[in-house]
């Protein structure tokens, strides 16, 4: 971790942002229908495959005995096999011979989800970094609180895209009480559906100080890349632009609860 953070700090990013909602994975039936698990066959994990220190412990793993696969199976372990070579930093070829693949994905499996974490691990993030910390899927006014009597610099109202628990309340529904609590102390953002304009006016009108744009920005990126994520934002800026008019405003600022009618 120490490692992670101090490549964050090195690259400039501006914050640390602890995603608290995924210290394990929930069930999630369209992926498992689908077979879509990036990670098994190291796609996503470049932050780590990148890092010194894991590969230090990849390189330490103990190599085991791989479990030989059924005649049904083998197509898939070729194509899994091949995935990995292929995500694995180096030679792709060289990749092929190695072992060091097929680790580093069971030594992140390993370390990415951590039921364990609590919130005196704060701390111990505080003591690598003078980055500000935002705690990523407070849904509750207690989680609120807490996070600001352990130090946190934000708050990110959050429900994970609502694939961790089916049925779990809108991040919308959640961001009043937890704006309440919280009471300008520290910034609270929201996420999980942001698509457009109306969508930000109505969450900082429930008390968010910004809201952060999840799927629109990777839908632009997987049409156009660079250029698309920066038609996204254009476009939700002017929408959002465009929203406040219609609303009788001029001006963020004055958004409030007057613009909300609840039913």
């Amino acid at each position: 971790m120490r490692s992670l953070v101090g490549r964050a700090e090195k690259a400039g990013c501006e914050a640390i942002v602890v995603t608290v909602d995924t210290t394990m994975l929930g069930w999630r039936p369209r992926d498992l229908d689908l077979g879509s698990l990036p990670f098994a066959i190291g796609e996503g994990i470049a932050q780590y495959t990148s890092d010194p220190v894991f590969l230090s412990m990849v390189a330490a793993r103990p190599t085991g005995v791989t479990p030989k696969p059924t005649v049904a199976q083998v197509p898939s372990v070729v194509r899994a096999v091949l995935a990995m070579a292929r995500n694995f930093p180096g030679d792709f070829r060289a990749n092929l011979r190695s072992t060091l693949p097929r680790a580093a994905v069971q030594t992140f499996l390993d370390v990415y989800s951590r039921p364990s974490l609590s919130w005196s691990d704060l701390a111990k993030l505080r003591a690598m970094t003078a980055l500000p910390i935002v705690l990523k899927g407070i849904q509750h006014a207690d989680d609120g609180r807490r996070a600001v009597d352990h130090g946190a610099d934000g708050v990110i109202v959050s429900t994970h895209g609502g694939r961790q628990v089916d049925g779990g309340r809108a991040a919308l529904d959640s961001l009043p009480e937890v704006a309440d609590v919280i009471d300008g102390r520290i910034p609270v953002l929201m996420d999980s559906g942001v698509r457009g304009g109306p969508d930000i006016i109505k969450a900082l009108a429930l008390g968010a100080s910004a809201v952060c744009i999840g799927r629109p920005y990777a839908y632009g990126l997987g049409l156009a890349g660079q250029q698309g994520v920066s038609e996204v934002i254009a476009n939700i800026i002017a929408e959002f632009d465009l929203t406040l008019g219609l609303c009788g405003l001029t001006g963020a600022d004055q958004i409030g609860p007057q613009v909300m009618v609840r039913r």
